[in-house]
């Protein structure tokens, strides 16, 4: 049996990406072993292909019966570390209408984007006063000013996410808001 390993980078406002890799990879007959490195690295043992799929949710305070509940629901935690839950189910490949879902409403997955949208403005917020510190002990400008720039395209990353994630809330709102009507 062969493994791989394979690095993979994803942000998290964009999971459904990643999600369907790795549901594309279980096609393809290599299975999900271990996932590493804060989600960025997977292992894979070749295998036959097989339909899977994979879920991932952020949580801050997850209830004590938090696992119990998926697994009672035919759900394998593959991963739980840093508020990030990976997690799988099979279903059968000739009928894609039961393609299994962990969230059951359009709230669970603004919820759920709110959520990783509090932890980017957090840690944002967080930042300023380190660029602040760093820009007032450094008395160098060449030096401030890369610090400065720096800190401006981490700023402008986690602004893309924020606006990323608002703009997938307000496409799930508006498809819920037609559905209902």
């Amino acid at each position: 049996m062969s493994n791989k390993n394979v690095f993979r980078w994803w942000w998290s406002w964009e999971s459904e990406k990643i999600e369907r890799w790795i549901e594309a990879q279980e096609i393809q007959g290599w299975h999900l072993v271990q996932v590493k490195s804060n989600l960025l690295r997977f292992q894979f043992a070749k295998g036959s292909p097989r339909t899977m799929r994979y879920v991932f949710d952020y949580q801050y305070d997850v209830a004590e019966d938090y696992k119990q509940l998926y697994e009672d629901a035919g759900w394998e935690q593959m991963y739980a570390k840093n508020n990030w839950y990976l997690w799988r189910k099979s279903y059968l490949a000739d009928h894609p209408e039961q393609r299994p879902e962990i969230y059951s409403d359009v709230d669970s997955i603004v919820q759920r984007n709110n959520r990783i949208k509090t932890t980017l403005l957090t840690v944002g917020l967080v930042l300023i006063p380190i660029l602040i510190m760093n820009m007032m002990l450094q008395p160098m400008w060449q030096i401030r000013t890369t610090i400065l720039v720096v800190y401006l395209l981490i700023f402008a990353l986690f602004l893309y996410g924020i606006t990323r994630l608002n703009a997938q809330n307000r496409r799930l709102q508006e498809k819920s808001t037609s559905l209902k009507q």
